[in-house]
């Protein structure tokens, strides 16, 4: 839980990014803080920026977030947002640069002894959802990531453009990482052996699979409900701290958690629209379900305050997904 210090050292640290920037007179509020911390910035003229220092909650385990908090992992998806917001139609969260021209700013804090990178984008427009999307909200959802997909084929990345890949060792590592939560009692060790046996299997799913250009590359990686907003019937992402390297097909099971399962089917007559899919595609889909449901609920038990809402969706998804994958029987489709 944050306390009073805590804010008054954030906003210390938001006001000490912008003197690198030019704007002046502005109004932060803070949003909130996970793997990073962020403020809504607004200008007397009414711009409003997304202002983040790069350093959120910490934990056992904090290698798990570390690697994308490295200023060259900053920076390159910060090259990757301005890609897209050049190259396509898309509405994106689009860099800004500091006063040298730079993505990236380092804040010393001298209390700490460290320095803290920091960056701004352009603020997002757009309203999140307020209850179940609809079907065409959810056909839109599959275009949307079907062009975030087409870029990333054909999008040529610049030298020492380097991104953590969502890969068999992220995958171990986020399965180490939720023993954790046996040992402070959150959730019980036969629920954890089956996130371990499940975790196993898509690990040597994933091993099989070849990286070619069609199925591999820079991926959101955390699309989900609360990571997109819409604006009249668009669909804008927003929240790319956590892309990287990956399977696209992994891009959509991460995805597929907060829909309906009786609706999930029009995420895909969406993508498929722009993008072919495999045959098999959803035997795979649910592999990387898995896989990413892994890969978050080791990120969220980075978080004190998720312990609760964990205590009671590890046994739920245990017992709904994760035993009839391991039984091989479909899961994610069914009404």
């Amino acid at each position: 839980m944050r306390t009073a210090q805590d804010m008054i050292i954030d906003e210390e640290i938001a006001q000490a990014a912008l003197t690198h920037y030019d704007l002046s007179n502005v109004q932060l509020k803070f949003l909130g803080q996970s793997q990073n911390t962020t403020f809504q910035v607004e200008t007397p003229t009414l711009d409003k920026f997304l202002l983040r220092f790069h350093a959120g909650i910490e934990a056992d385990g904090e290698g798990l977030q570390a690697a994308w908090r490295e200023p060259s992992a900053i920076e390159s998806e910060l090259l990757w947002l301005n890609a897209l917001a050049i190259d396509t139609q898309l509405t994106v969260p689009q860099p800004v640069p500091n006063r040298l021209g730079e993505w990236v700013t380092s804040i010393a804090i001298t209390e700490l002894g460290t320095s803290i990178p920091c960056s701004l984008l352009q603020w997002i427009e757009g309203e999140h959802l307020d209850g179940e999307p609809t079907a065409q909200q959810i056909r839109q959802l599959g275009i949307l990531m079907a062009k975030l997909h087409q870029h990333s084929s054909s999008w040529l990345k610049p030298f020492g453009f380097s991104r953590p890949a969502h890969n068999v060792e992220r995958l171990l590592a986020a399965t180490s990482q939720l023993g954790m939560l046996v040992q402070n009692g959150t959730i019980s060790s036969d629920d954890y052996q089956m996130f371990q046996k499940a975790a196993m299997q898509v690990q040597e799913f994933i091993s099989s699979l070849q990286q070619t250009r069609d199925s591999w590359g820079v991926i959101h990686a955390d699309l989900h409900q609360g990571n997109y907003v819409l604006y009249g019937g668009e669909v804008r992402p927003i929240d790319f701290s956590r892309c990287g390297f990956g399977f696209y097909l992994y891009d959509i099971g991460q995805s597929l958690g907060d829909i309906e399962a009786s609706l999930r089917w029009h995420f895909f007559e969406g993508y498929s629209t722009l993008r072919a899919l495999p045959a098999n595609y959803p035997s795979v889909v649910e592999a990387f379900f898995v896989g990413s449901t892994v890969e978050n609920f080791a990120f969220l038990s980075a978080n004190p305050q998720e312990y609760e809402w964990l205590s009671r969706a590890v046994p739920y998804v245990a017992l709904n997904h994760l035993l009839p994958y391991l039984h091989g029987e479909a899961f994610l489709f069914v009404k």
